[in-house]
């Protein structure tokens, strides 16, 4: 273990304190004597496959321990990332429509499939989506997480792009831990959230076994019970952004001599004026954070089996159930949805036109019919995830002559199912028989004519009948897998001795298998259900890989504890689906004296598309979207792309239809990252550490989607790019709009990460102050036009884009105090404000709206008006106090002072983007621990 000298105190403070950085663990490594880092023990850093004395190496590397952890007073690993500053928007259990229960980490904003993660230096098994889903690995089970702001794919292979996150599992533990967990909303009482862990370990004079049990519950909150989600768009008029699809039924007609009427159903049968206030508001039916139920196992041994030979396995299975659940299903049929086949007919009882309404007719002839089925209830997506992973092998060493050689090697298998189950959908195909001929429902089995015109005002109440219901609704049921088996195989060691000391290596070969299927319900793959169509999903591929690594000492100078190091790294890597890829970095770390390093990486990146980009199957989405050709020709003169569009073209409603999917003709991602730094531990001020870090991350060949949004406003401004990818009927309306996966220009991202540490004492106790930030300069992505290879560039930093806030700054500031059994945290988290294009639509309603709550338009967000969302800080404050040796309690509140989320008009649903942002109101938690 460390031994008693420079290194080791650090260590021992930087546990005591919880690690804010790499450079908490040490002022100054090389600056110890010589013979004292011989008696150090040689670890693993991440970013580097060689062991080292010396912790500090060329990469930024970010350090938290179970103290940091324990501070932010959540239950899910992955939330803790989140609030990392240099995180970037990602999928979370506030996200609803559109999450899946999952929580992942998006470091720089590249991508959460562009982070890879590890576990005890091991891959650990990404979804379908190349993503890892951080919730399912408890916190009770880390001793630290290492996190790497920098391109690894040299040293760790494919995803490695953005960063790395390496969870550091406990080792070596004796004795019993539990806790206990339980918070909620005070402000609320609702989102109430409880945890349990209890682990056991044992060691004997040759190995050591750690089992470890947690329970997680999770419960849900409602949109409903917040002011800013309980409307479809905050602070506008009531129907404002609703659905048209009303609980008492939408009708549009237009007839052949292009008359057009719009009415809505009067609750009777019969028909009135629609007006924009008639509009559905779906809002408050949504979760505002989803529910979710984890149970985890973890088992953890090793054995020694010889002085140089070790066998390790480690077992792990989770059990995630969880659920989203939105407003009870629309249903829409008509020409206008460009729907076929289709007939309500002129004999239905509850038909109040009297006319035969088909979809075949021309598109001189456009009719809707909308209604919310508010007797089928909510739409709910459960998931029920199994995930169960293994890792297995030995590790060793051996001498030759007076040099050590570590080696290792590794087999791990990973198996994720998920069977989902969604209720309150449609059966198109009965609704179908129940809207159309009276005689012909007769003579079905089951079939009971459909009343779509007798209007509801509440969820199970209104002209819909159990009978009726009885036939439309089906459970829809859907599964999905990805497997993963790995084998691996490591060395490293000195090789040759310079005049500055050994040069290091590391070297390996790894065999890598990833397979992959979601397989939807039959009625959902056929396009019969009222919800999306998707089609199903499967893929396979394999990868070998060789990598080798080394670290060269230039310069070294112990007399003044100078030295100049050489970082070098290569990966070659073999893939079944599309060939094979070199990639490399070069890192160089100097250390000016003891109390100055300077450092900086340049870094080859790739990733591999992952099953779903490759090979996922033709799917619907629904966004809500704005037609920038709305009204035709005529009322855009200045769009060529809206030329031919009739002026009696009205878009019937927010959510336009696209098709998303794979693409099997894809190629790997390739990039360059670099960074350049600085660590200052000045021997004036003992307990002060900084670190100043630039980076400069492009991804070329980005794989990605255009944007819907991007797709409509390219083509309305140049009549010719992007295009190609939108289809349109005679009337003008939006059929389909294709935003698959295409490796796009690219993505760029650079800026600066910075960190201040300062820890002293004082008569009053022990305090420990830490600021950490990333600022961004620039982050672009840039699509490319599949027919004429235009380039369509978008500006990200401190803007929202595709409902994501992309804020140029983001920082934490924390002080820690400590005297005793006290210990008392503090906690600001910084968000600096953003700008979001602001375009609720062509409408004069949607253009007062627009003109009301916008602001003027600005040539910052491409000439459009904007809304602005203000910085903001949220506080956290925690105490503890140790009441016996084995006992201690905490208590917590995050959002102390319940500052709301900033508002936004660009975002799916609520709002606010929860990626970015916290739910309204103040959460107040308390833990008890144990430890014998």
């Amino acid at each position: 273990m460390y031994t008693n000298n420079k290194l080791s105190k650090a260590v021992r403070l930087a546990i005591a304190f919880g690690a804010a950085s790499a450079t908490a663990f040490t002022a100054s490594v090389n600056a110890a004597e010589e013979d004292a880092a011989e008696k150090v023990e040689r670890i693993e850093v991440t970013g580097s496959r060689i062991k080292r004395a010396d912790l500090e190496g060329a990469n930024p590397v970010t350090v938290l321990d179970k103290v940091d952890i324990e501070r932010f007073g959540l239950t899910s690993i992955g939330d803790v990332l989140q609030n990392l500053p240099a995180a970037g928007s990602a999928i979370n259990t506030n996200s609803n429509n559109g999450g899946d229960g999952t929580t992942t980490l998006n470091i720089r904003g590249l991508g959460s499939n562009r982070t890879l993660v590890l576990v005890d230096g091991k891959r650990w098994a990404p979804g379908l989506g190349g993503s890892v889903d951080l919730n399912n690995i408890p916190s009770s089970i880390i001793e630290r997480i290492e996190v790497l702001k920098d391109g690894a794919s040299a040293v760790y292979g494919s995803d490695a792009v953005a960063g790395v996150v390496n969870i550091i599992t406990r080792k070596d533990y004796e004795g019993v831990h539990a806790s206990a967990y339980l918070g909620q909303y005070a402000s609320y009482s609702d989102g109430r959230k409880e945890s349990y862990d209890i682990g056991f370990g044992a060691s004997s004079g040759k190995g050591n076994v750690y089992v470890n049990v947690s329970y997680v519950n999770e419960d849900e909150t409602l949109a409903g019970d917040r002011d800013i989600s309980a409307v479809p768009v905050f602070g506008t008029p009531e129907g404002f952004g609703g659905s048209s699809g009303t609980p008492n039924t939408r009708f549009m007609y237009k007839d052949g001599n292009g008359d057009l009427f719009s009415q809505q159903g009067d609750g009777n049968g019969g028909l009135i004026p629609w007006t924009g206030a008639s509009a559905f508001n779906f809002a408050p039916f949504n979760f505002l954070s989803t529910p979710q139920e984890r149970t985890n196992l973890f088992i953890k041994a090793d054995y020694e089996l010889s002085d140089n030979l070790r066998v390790m396995v480690n077992g792990f299975y989770n059990n995630r159930k969880s659920a989203q659940a939105l407003a009870p299903t629309p249903l829409f049929i008509g020409t206008a949805f460009g729907d076929t086949g289709y007939v309500l007919a002129a004999n239905n009882p509850y038909n109040p036109t009297g006319l035969d309404l088909s979809t075949d007719t021309d598109e001189n002839n456009l009719y809707l019919v909308g209604r919310r089925m508010m007797e089928a209830g909510y739409r709910q997506f459960n998931q029920n995830v199994d995930q169960f992973q293994f890792n297995g092998g030995f590790e060793g060493n051996f001498d030759l002559g007076d040099r050590t050689f570590y080696w290792d090697v590794g087999y791990t298998y990973s198996d994720i199912t998920n069977n989902e189950l969604t209720d309150g959908l449609l059966n198109m195909g009965n609704v179908k028989t129940a809207i159309g001929d009276v005689d012909v429902c007769a003579a079905t089995d089951g079939c009971v004519p459909l009343d779509l015109f007798g209007g509801s005002t509440a969820i199970g109440v209104g002209s819909i009948t159990q009978e009726m219901l009885d036939y439309i609704l089906f459970t829809a049921q859907d599964a999905s897998n990805t497997n993963m088996k790995n084998y691996t195989a490591n060395i490293s060691g000195d090789v040759v001795e310079l005049p500055a000391g050994m040069i290091g290596f590391a070297a390996g070969y790894e065999k890598r298998w990833q397979s992959g299927f979601d397989q939807p319900d039959a009625f959902i793959s056929a396009g019969l259900s009222s919800g999306n169509a998707r089609q199903p999903t499967s893929g396979r591929y394999d990868v070998e890989e060789m990598y080798l690594e080394l670290a060269i000492p230039l310069l070294a100078d112990m007399a003044f504890a100078q030295n100049l190091d050489l970082e070098l790294a290569t990966r070659y890597s073999d893939y079944s689906n599309f060939g094979d890829t070199t990639n490399s970095k070069v890192g160089i770390k100097w250390r000016v004296n003891a109390d100055l390093l300077v450092r900086a990486t340049y870094s080859e990146s790739f990733r591999a598309p992952s099953i779903t980009e490759l090979f996922r199957g033709a799917a619907d989405n629904f966004g809500s979207l704005v037609d920038p050709c709305n009204g035709g020709a005529a009322a855009n003169p200045g769009k060529p792309g809206c030329a031919g569009i009739p002026a009696t073209y009205n878009q019937p409603g927010p959510q336009i239809r696209s098709t998303v999917g794979g693409n099997e003709n894809l190629a790997a991602e390739e990039g360059e990252s670099k960074t350049y730094g600085l660590v200052y531990n000045p021997s004036w001020a003992d307990g002060l550490s900084m670190t100043f870090d630039m980076f400069d991350v492009e991804v070329n060949g980005a794989v990605s989607t255009v944007g819907a949004q991007d797709i409509l406003d390219a083509c309305a401004e140049t009549g010719v790019t992007l295009c190609s990818l939108i289809q349109r009927n005679a009337g003008g309306g939006i059929v389909d709009l294709f935003n698959g996966a295409v490796n796009l220009g690219g993505e760029y991202t650079k800026g600066f990460d910075a960190n201040v540490s300062y820890r002293f004492d004082t008569d009053f106790g022990t305090f420990l102050t830490r600021f950490d930030v990333t600022y961004i300069d620039e982050r672009t992505v840039v699509a490319v036009d599949p027919v004429t290879a235009a380039e369509v560039e978008n500006k990200l930093a401190g803007r929202a884009f595709d409902r994501d806030v992309v804020p140029r700054v983001r920082s934490n500031v924390s002080l820690d105090w400590t005297q005793g059994d006290w210990t008392a945290s503090y906690l600001a988290r910084f968000i600096k404000g953003t700008d979001e294009t602001c375009n609720f639509g062509n409408s004069a309603l949607q253009n007062a709206q627009e003109q009301l709550l916008c602001s003027m338009p600005s040539a910052e967000v491409g000439g459009a008006s904007f809304n602005h969302l203000g910085s903001m800080v949220y506080h956290d404050v925690s105490g503890a106090y140790q009441v016996t040796e084995s006992m201690r309690v905490s208590v917590g509140i995050n959002n102390l002072f319940d500052t709301d989320p900033r508002v936004s008009y660009s975002t799916f649903a609520n709002s606010f983007d929860p990626s970015m942002y916290e739910i309204p109101g103040r959460f107040v938690y308390g833990r008890i621990s144990l430890e014998f």
